[in-house]
């Protein structure tokens, strides 16, 4: 039976609205992203602040946040057409694969080193890797980038997902069988998160392959218009089913939408894409607010004084290894000078793919070691949510490729 209290998301969402939009245009005359505005609306009316939103009412509003999530990883996907992987493809999973290496290993010596707790530096390492692309996607659409560095980003965190939710995969049944003293499963460890990412994009692309038939052969019939109303539709159908299969099932949240959007956009010419893009873009505004102000409610300022010297340094050298990691990708493949500059500034935000290993490997962990590792994480997710976007900002603007 549906009850008043139900109906009080509807109050929420308002809220969020209301204040997500006008902390993001008081961000915006400072020169700051929307986005860092948004989040903090959400921190300032989340019950850590000013409690307008109680705790109970959070998990009712995470369901927006698996729909933006799937839609922006929906847009990456549309961004990866074959012919142009064919011309850099190689040299950004070269760069990414190198990246995700360096950044894992420099964050497990460096945990290892200061607190000598071998289960802590492969949990925290697992979950190092990520880098969230919604901030990324927001701020490039906001910019209106174009350039060597905004053409390497798009799909290297695209790539970093499926690398990430891999190596997650197998450091954490590490951290998990060091801590209890089990030997370490060959299937949790490999078959597990590899069948993850296979499935995930398996059914992603029979999605896309749906989508590109019905666009070939049935909405390019339709006038204008309408075309604009089918394209939206048919793309949210999609989105859709992938947020309740990954949901129901276990599956990525990021790769199963992505592989949808990469395989469409590879049955479409440059006008179509540029239509269902416009349609989806003015639709998910809204939500793009909701997304970082709910993001924002799970914040709290006094974790950072909660989490201590691991958390400071496990957010040090997460920062440390991406710039590292990216640079030395970068340098090996011989990309652009800007590239080689900025790329790894670009990889710093940290948000929705993490916060979904951190819920599976907390699952895993003795209550005490759950705590640990999840006030360390949200330590490091509240610096990067909100430091991360104004530093991408600015090395878009730093690379010349803002067209704002």
């Amino acid at each position: 039976m549906i009850t008043l209290l139900h109906y009080e998301l509807f109050l929420y969402l308002g809220l969020l609205l209301l204040f997500g939009f006008l902390m993001g245009r008081i961000a915006d005359k400072a020169r700051l992203p929307e986005i860092t505005g948004y989040i903090v609306a959400g921190l300032l009316i989340g019950p850590n602040v000013l409690g307008l939103i109680d705790h109970d009412a959070i998990p009712g509003l995470n369901v927006i946040t698996s729909l933006v999530l799937a839609i922006i990883a929906y847009q990456i996907g549309t961004e990866l057409w074959f012919p142009k992987l064919k011309q850099h493809g190689v040299k950004i999973l070269v760069m990414t694969l190198i990246h995700a290496l360096i950044v894992a290993i420099v964050v497990f010596l460096a945990v290892w080193a200061i607190s000598s707790t071998l289960w802590l530096a492969f949990a925290l390492a697992s979950l190092a890797v990520a880098s969230a692309p919604a901030p990324i996607m927001v701020i490039i659409q906001k910019l209106r980038a174009k350039g060597p560095l905004t053409k390497t980003v798009v799909p290297f965190v695209g790539i970093l997902d499926i690398i990430s939710v891999v190596m997650f995969g197998f450091l954490s049944t590490i951290a998990v069988s060091v801590l209890t003293g089990e030997e370490i499963n060959v299937q949790n460890a490999f078959y597990h998160p590899i069948l993850e990412v296979v499935l995930s994009i398996g059914i992603g692309g029979v999605f896309g392959l749906l989508l590109g038939l019905a666009s070939k052969f049935v909405v390019c019939k339709y006038c204008l218009d309408d075309q604009y109303t089918a394209y939206l539709v048919l793309s949210m159908i999609a989105i859709l089913f992938s947020v309740w299969i990954a949901e129901a099932y276990a599956l990525s949240l990021i790769l199963m939408p992505m592989s949808a959007g990469m395989v469409f956009t590879n049955f479409i010419g440059k006008a179509t894409f540029k239509l269902q893009y416009r349609a989806l873009s003015n639709f998910e505004k809204p939500f793009i607010i909701l997304f970082f102000a709910v993001v924002g409610l799970e914040l709290s300022p006094g974790v950072l004084q909660d989490a201590g010297l691991i958390a400071l340094a496990f957010i040090t050298f997460r920062m440390i290894g991406k710039l590292l990691g990216a640079y030395v990708g970068a340098v090996i493949t011989r990309a652009s000078l800007s590239t080689k500059r900025y790329i790894g500034f670009s990889l710093l935000p940290q948000g929705g793919v993490t916060i979904g290993m951190l819920v599976a490997l907390t699952a895993m962990l003795p209550d005490e070691e759950a705590r640990i590792v999840q006030t360390i994480i949200l330590a490091s997710i509240l610096f990067f949510e909100i430091v991360g976007p104004i530093v991408f900002k600015s090395m878009i603007s730093r690379s010349g490729e803002s067209r704002a």
